[in-house]
């Protein structure tokens, strides 16, 4: 095993919120991301992906910049690799301390594991936006209209087109397009429930923090005479 600057102690800022990429790389071919970790004195959250994704499919352009500076270092053997000065960063969020240990398998593939010690502001700003992490309303709202869009419109605009060109007979097409979409409604409703409960918990939020203070009470003074 080689270990190169081994100077810093791991250790060390326990608790402090850390930050763990676990990669994979087969024998001559760039790694892929298994899985992230987001590990913290109070818990522990672990994101593994279904597919194989590159960095630059995962992280924004900064973080996967940095994260494949760190595989280039390694010299496709086991070995561990400290850097206690590295320091990634994008607006919202600081990654510091990385420390990094890679083991090689007998057919020549690598497992590689990023660990930063240190981990300031919100973690999702690592991430591409596509990727899913901090999807918001708009996000909700969009897919949820996307799939109003597929499962209501297309197959009505399909069955109007095709009674137009005389190829299904309109009563027949129509009573079996509703049969399909009545599998659909419960699922649509239910998806249009969360956002108009999103909603309205943040326009709850909103009023919270932006309801006057009570004003204080005024001492009356009695004045003699």
């Amino acid at each position: 095993m080689n270990v190169v600057a081994m100077t810093d102690n791991m250790d060390a800022g326990e608790d402090q919120r850390r930050f763990i990429v676990n990669l994979m790389a087969q024998k001559g071919q760039l790694p892929f991301v298994r899985s992230c970790e987001v590990v913290s004195p109070t818990f522990r959250n672990r994101t593994s992906f279904v597919k194989s994704l590159a960095l630059e499919e995962v992280f924004c352009a900064s973080i996967a910049e940095g994260l494949s500076d760190c595989v280039k270092m390694l010299a496709g053997e086991t070995q561990v690799i400290s850097l206690p000065s590295l320091i990634l960063e994008v607006p919202g969020l600081v990654l510091a301390g990385a420390h990094i240990l890679t083991t090689v398998d007998d057919d020549g593939s690598q497992s590689i594991i990023i660990r930063f010690r240190i981990s300031l502001g919100g973690i999702g700003y690592a991430f591409r936006p596509d990727v899913g992490f901090g999807a918001g309303l708009e996000d909700l709202t969009r897919e949820v209209s996307a799939q109003v869009l597929t499962d209501l419109a297309l197959p009505l605009l399909n069955v109007l087109s095709a009674t137009e060109a005389g190829l299904v007979d309109a009563e027949t097409a129509i009573g079996s397009l509703s049969r399909q979409l009545a599998d659909r409604v419960h699922e649509i409703r239910f998806q249009i429930e969360l956002v108009k409960r999103y909603t309205d918990g943040l326009e709850r939020q909103r009023n919270s923090c932006t309801a006057p203070e009570p004003a204080p009470k005024q001492l009356r003074q009695l004045s003699s005479g």
